[in-house]
Formats: structure tokens, C-alpha cells, sequence
């Protein structure tokens, strides 16, 4: 056990060193990469309240992606054969065009016809409806993986379909997808900067209002940057961590 952890200590040593050495060769090869740390602290209010609004709209989308990608499953498993259509339409459409595609015209032409003016309710759920179809997929997956010989006991005792839904096939399903549901949440999480495009107040959006006050690119973009990363690291450790655990 000691030995175990000796070796990840050393593995994450040498990833630093090597990190570290990168940064160190970037920086001695370009003269004027410099962070303006007093821009950074004239700003500091600006920079924390695009931060937060990022990781609020995140939570948000997730709620929202976790509610369509859960209707979209149920009409992918429907024994209607519309709906089993619908499914396969939509989720080939909304994730065989890129998510910037899908913010902008989204927003300009379907949000604007349902009456959704405001970028921060629109661009939510865009994000949310795209990263839906991830989940869906996600669900789908999961519950082919499931095995016929399930289905045929259940259809042998007689089981009520509410009771095989919910005491034997979604508690499969949400064991079998967590670990991935995480790593789609840290895919939200970067996909948020997107929704800049239509001027929606998050992290990116509010970094490029101080890089045009400051003309400080190089300091906004490393904040960006380590903003981001803030979030999705412990997001990546958690989905191993909890990777580990489902799978004893």
C-alpha cells in the first residue's frame, strides 16, 4: 500500500517538474508574457462575478440536461415508434453540429420565436438541451448494456413495468453512468465560454470586457484559463475517485 502511494507520488512529481518546465520554457521564450497584477486587482469583483455566474449557469444547465437527456431516454426505450424516431432525429442533429453552430443560430432564430429575449435564460438552455442529447446517449448505452437475460426474468415474474423501471433498471443505469455523467458535467463546465457569443454575463465574457479595458490579453487569458481549470480538475479527480468506486 505504501509502495502504491509512493509511486503516485512520484508519477505527480514528475508531471509538475515536466509542467513546470513547459511553463518555464514558454515564458523564456516569450519576452513580453507578462501578468499585470495590478489590472488583476482593479478588476478582482468584475473577474469573481463571471467566475461564479460560470459555475451558477453550470448547475443550472446540468439540472436542465439531466431533466431532457432523462425525456429524451424514455422516448429512445418507448415502444411508440414516433418517439423512438424523434429521438434518433434529434440527438443526430444536435450532435452533428458543433455547439457554437448551435448557440448562435438557436439563439437568433428558435429562442426569439418562442419569446426567450433574455442571452442568460436562452444560452442556459441551448446548453442544456445540447448537453441533454450526451446523457441521453449516455442512458441509452447503459441500459443495452443491461442484458436480455434481465428482461426475460422480469417478463417471466410478471413484474409491473413501474416497478422494473424504477427498482431495477434505473438503479442500474445511475451507477452504471455516473462516472461519465461527471465527465459530461466537466464538458459543460467548458462549454459555458461559448455562450459568450451572445453576450450571456459568464467567466469568458466578462474576461474579454478586461481585456478591452486593460489591453492585459495575455493576464485575462491565463485568468481564463486557470479559472476554468479550477473547476475542472477536481471534477476530473472526482470521476476517478468515483470511477474506483463503482466499479469494486
Amino acid at each position: 500500500m505504501k509502495k502504491d502511494t509512493l509511486g503516485k507520488l512520484r508519477d505527480i512529481f514528475i508531471v509538475v517538474l515536466i509542467f513546470v518546465g513547459l511553463c518555464m520554457f514558454v515564458v523564456n521564450q516569450n519576452p513580453d508574457f507578462k501578468i499585470n497584477l495590478d489590472s488583476l486587482h482593479n478588476y478582482r469583483e468584475l473577474l469573481l462575478k463571471g467566475y461564479w455566474q460560470t459555475i451558477w449557469i453550470s448547475i443550472v444547465s446540468l439540472i436542465g440536461s439531466l431533466f431532457f437527456g432523462g425525456i429524451l431516454f424514455f422516448m429512445c426505450i418507448s415502444k411508440i415508434q414516433v418517439l423512438r424516431y424523434l429521438y434518433i432525429a434529434f440527438t443526430q442533429i444536435a450532435l452533428g453540429v458543433p455547439l457554437m453552430v448551435h448557440v448562435i443560430v438557436l439563439y437568433f432564430f428558435f429562442t426569439s420565436a418562442i419569446g426567450i429575449r433574455d442571452p442568460l435564460i436562452g444560452g442556459t438552455l441551448i446548453l442544456s438541451l445540447y448537453m441533454g442529447c450526451y446523457f441521453a446517449k449516455t442512458f441509452e448505452g447503459a441500459y443495452k448494456d443491461l442484458g436480455t437475460q434481465q428482461f426475460k426474468m422480469m417478463h417471466i415474474l410478471q413484474l409491473p413495468k413501474s416497478v422494473c423501471m424504477t427498482k431495477i433498471i434505473l438503479p442500474q443505469i445511475i451507477k452504471g453512468t455516473l462516472p461519465t455523467l461527471t465527465s459530461h458535467f466537466s464538458l459543460l463546465v467548458k462549454s459555458t465560454a461559448l455562450l459568450s457569443l451572445i453576450s450571456v454575463p459568464e467567466f469568458t465574457n466578462y474576461i474579454n470586457i478586461f481585456n478591452s479595458r486593460t489591453l492585459q490579453f495575455v493576464t485575462g487569458y491565463i485568468v481564463l484559463a486557470v479559472g476554468y481549470l479550477t473547476i475542472t480538475i477536481p471534477l476530473s479527480i472526482f470521476t476517478m475517485w468515483l470511477n474506483k468506486k463503482v466499479t469494486k
